[in-house]
């Protein structure tokens, strides 16, 4: 089973998608990340941004669910190379390039919607530019988290604070 996995033998794609049903289908798409071309910028940081907040936010905007994988996705360097080595299914990314892998799981319309906007806006974490205006917003947001100025405000970095902004009312906490 593994072997015809890693091989791409597994289960056949749907070659056709039923639109008049509207069934959830599972949509996903691997977005390299440019390391080769920039080796000396930090991409998964400035994926990631604070405790992961823009890489959360992010998945919020576009309701889509996305990981960081590939060499060099994880800290541990040393035992990256030892889960690749051992050869196990869920550590087979490690041998692909530093990837973000966007998945969807909605009806085919709106799945591919959710993709195309999230592919949009990955795109803009993924220009090697140390002074934009994320970077920007991280550092602010990084010194709000970290108790650093008093007046400093909540940064607004993609997501939820700028939805807000155009009248959507406030979501009620559900308990």
């Amino acid at each position: 089973e593994i072997e015809k996995f890693q091989k791409g033998e597994g289960k056949e794609e749907e070659k056709y998608i039923d639109v008049v049903i509207n069934k959830n289908m599972k949509l996903g798409q691997k977005v390299l990340i440019p390391v080769k071309q920039f080796p000396k910028f930090n991409f998964v940081g400035k994926l990631l941004g604070p405790r992961g907040n823009s890489l959360k936010r992010l998945q919020e905007e576009t309701l889509t669910k996305m990981s960081i994988l590939g060499k060099g996705s994880m800290r541990d360097k040393t035992k990256e190379e030892e889960l690749r080595k051992s050869g196990e299914a869920k550590y087979f990314h490690l041998n692909d390039d530093l990837h973000v892998l966007i998945e969807v799981f909605a009806p085919p319309a709106e799945a591919y919607a959710r993709m195309g906007h999230a592919l949009e806006e990955i795109k803009k974490f993924l220009i090697p530019d140390y002074n934009d205006e994320i970077r920007q917003a991280q550092l602010q947001e990084l010194t709000y988290l970290n108790g650093g100025s008093e007046n400093a405000e909540v940064p607004v970095v993609r997501g939820k604070a700028s939805i807000r902004a155009r009248g959507v009312p406030v979501p009620a906490l559900s308990r």
